[in-house]
């Protein structure tokens, strides 16, 4: 299987947190949002504009748990 840079990025954020769920959408015009939510359907879905402030925010997310 041939991964892309986006996918290996998501696969470490999941090795990284792995009570989370970690997504992208592509949008036709504005790039990507980067998403998360926590397998046991608690809290919000995060959305982010990168992978780095999607783990800030999934580190934030985690300490006021």
């Amino acid at each position: 299987m041939i991964e892309n840079r986006t996918q290996k990025i998501v696969a470490q954020l999941e090795a990284d947190w792995p009570e989370w769920q970690i997504w992208t959408v592509l949008h036709a015009v504005g790039g990507m949002t980067w998403c998360a939510r926590r397998w046991d359907g608690t809290g919000r879905v995060l959305n982010a504009g990168s992978s780095d402030e999607l783990a800030a925010a999934i580190e934030r997310a985690e300490g006021s748990s």
